[in-house]
């Protein structure tokens, strides 16, 4: 639960200790089993999750059956399909484990309910738009050396955790072009 907090605090969220409690209240710590799926195509995703061990990746499989890995996540990420939660349509996505990993989740009516009590629970939807922000930044123009120093810089765990593949279709590069792009800033 420490984790959970001191990344809320990262973000300038800060609960008193009732708050903290009503927010321990409502989460549940789950044990996802390498390659269980939290969210599958064709779900509504109706719970957020934050990663306290494990990795997860957010992906889709195209009319050719490859994966394109639209979000990696390590530890103390906030999961989710943003689309899916905030128009409350299917996911054209899923979400797997990628490791046995323990979670923290909450369902959308346990948000409204904390909002209700409080609205400095309203500042956890500022913190799962972060999402939307990281996927973008790897759709855009980015040359794949830019990309990749980026994901050094801001996020090395994801190059340890995660095979070149999925790396590769992350960055929206092939597996080839990270071989080079690798060899080039080593």
């Amino acid at each position: 639960m420490t984790k959970l907090f001191s990344t809320l605090a990262n973000y300038n969220i800060h609960f008193t200790d009732k708050e903290k409690l009503l927010l321990q209240n409502e989460l549940q710590y789950v044990k996802i089993e390498k390659d269980e799926f939290i969210l599958k195509e064709g779900e509504v995703n109706s719970e957020v999750f934050f990663l306290n061990y494990g990795s997860f990746y957010q992906y889709a499989v195209d009319h050719n059956q490859d994966v394109n890995v639209i979000d990696l996540y390590t530890e103390s990420d906030w999961m989710l399909n943003h689309k899916s939660f905030t128009t409350r349509k299917p996911s054209k996505y899923a979400i797997q484990a990628c490791e046995e990993s323990f979670v923290y989740k909450l369902s959308i009516d346990s948000i409204h309910k904390l909002i209700a009590i409080s609205q400095e629970f309203f500042k956890i939807g500022k913190l799962l738009d972060q999402a939307v922000s990281r996927i973008e930044f790897y759709d855009n123009n980015n040359s794949p050396d830019e990309k990749y120093i980026h994901l050094l810089e801001n996020k090395p765990i994801v190059i340890r955790k995660f095979p070149q593949k999925v790396i590769a279709s992350y960055l929206k590069i092939t597996p080839e072009t990270l071989s080079r792009v690798r060899k080039r800033i080593s």
